[in-house]
């Protein structure tokens, strides 16, 4: 009991080393902004508005990260305290799911899972903003925990409850959820179909922080009704192959050169070694389908699971949405899961050259991992901001905006003066 503490309380350290240090160097621009003036609202006092921010693709986003958010904003409206919190809430996810893990599947496959999704560094970045995606994690927990309750434990059929609340906040927190969503849920119901009573129950609860938003929608002829009959002239022209590789990147650092732009020139020559060490990274991609071949060989049960996860870059590329990382969030502490599966293989194996393969893939993941990270932190401090979709750092965003209204200090609307400002004019005057 006391090793496991230990071993939990680690974990939860480690996954914290670079969620909740380096306040001043956050990413925040308009979309964080936004959160932040919608939390914010009560506060100086107006009412909560009934929705969140626009979606990508034209639709109102529900009001739930406005409700997550409102007691922290009742302390500070400070954004690096919301960050903290919000970074302390993920690190505190990766321990819980290092618990269901280990429950579930042996403690070496959770340590080796929540090490890894602990120092991801896509993992990282989205457990650092004022924004919606970086809610995502801690609200999976509840639904992996009740997935394995209804695939492992299959006479707690109560945990349906757990199950369908846990999916709507998830939706209603990021619509792409629902993409994965559906899929499992259609293949749990067939292969165990529950009394209707517990949906019914979960629906009742879930669905109350979405009220608002469907009293609004009903009350003004259903504004998104319309936006998303037209939501096909907001997708991609084109069918983009890029979506496949996509779950394989997010587990590391691919693809986020998006983020760093015109800094990758930069990274090199200040960190050649570190550079050259992210080729590690590629490990996982032949780990992953690995262990989703040993995983399924082994437990069929879970079987509805895995075919959500494959399912997942197939739908977006038939449906022709952009291939954004973000979009496969939801999926990230299962791959690891199955990623650990594999290692786990490796380390258990008979001959000592795969028990060596083994422990090398895990070491260089875990070192390269720390090591990238530093050198992000490094480079977001050096240029005060990245030149690419990162952006510039809060403390600098805070100098601009602070000298914008230095003459307001002792005004009593000081700060939501502040606030709005974050937001583009363009979006206040509804322009866009």
């Amino acid at each position: 009991m006391l090793k496991s503490t230990l071993v939990l309380a680690g974990i939860i350290v480690l996954a914290a080393v670079f969620r909740i240090t380096n306040f001043d160097l956050i990413e925040f621009k308009a979309d964080e902004g936004i959160n932040l003036f919608l939390a914010s609202r009560p506060i100086f006092g107006h009412p909560f508005p009934p929705g969140g921010t626009v979606s990508s693709l034209g639709v109102l986003n529900f009001p739930l990260m406005n409700y997550i958010l409102f007691p922290v904003v009742l302390i500070s409206t400070d954004p690096r305290i919301i960050v903290l919190f919000i970074g302390l809430t993920n690190s505190i996810a990766v321990g819980a799911l290092f618990l269901i893990f280990n429950r579930y599947h042996g403690v070496k496959i959770a340590i080796i899972s929540s090490v890894l999704l602990a120092l991801s560094p896509w993992a990282i970045l989205f457990s650092r903003k004022i924004w919606a995606q970086d809610l995502l994690l801690p609200l999976t927990v509840p639904l992996i925990f009740s997935i394995h309750k209804l695939i492992v434990d299959n006479k707690k059929d109560s945990y349906w409850i757990l199950y369908v609340i846990s999916s709507l906040l998830l939706i209603q927190i990021y619509h792409s959820a629902i993409f994965f969503l559906i899929p499992l849920s259609v293949l749990l119901y067939l292969r165990r179909k529950p009394k209707i009573k517990y949906l019914f129950l979960g629906l009742s609860i879930g669905i109350v922080p979405a009220l608002p938003y469907l009293i609004y929608q009903l009350s003004n002829s259903c504004p998104d009704c319309t936006t998303f009959i037209a939501v096909k002239e907001r997708l991609s022209p084109v069918f983009s192959p890029d979506i496949f590789i996509r779950p394989f990147q997010i587990m590391g650092r691919g693809n986020m050169h998006t983020v760093i732009g015109e800094d990758m020139i930069t990274f090199p020559r200040d960190f050649p070694l570190i550079f050259q060490m992210q080729k590690v990274f590629y490990l996982e991609y032949f780990l992953l389908p690995m262990g989703f071949v040993l995983f399924w060989k082994k437990f069929k049960d879970f079987q509805p699971l895995l075919i959500s996860i494959i399912a997942l870059p197939f739908i977006y590329f038939l449906l022709r949405i952009e291939p954004f990382i973000h979009y496969f969030l939801i999926t990230l502490p299962f791959l690891f899961l199955l990623v650990a599966f594999c290692l786990k293989w490796l380390l258990d194996h008979d001959r000592i050259i795969f028990q060596s393969i083994g422990v090398t893939s895990l070491l260089a993941l875990i070192i390269t991992s720390v090591l990238f990270n530093y050198a992000f932190f490094e480079l977001v401090k050096k240029g005060n901001g990245l030149r690419g979709d990162y952006g510039r750092t809060y403390i600098k965003t805070r100098e601009v905006h602070e000298a914008m209204f230095a003459n307001y200090k002792n005004d009593p609307y000081y700060q939501e003066m502040i606030i709005t400002s974050y937001i583009p004019p363009s979006l206040i005057h509804g322009d866009i």
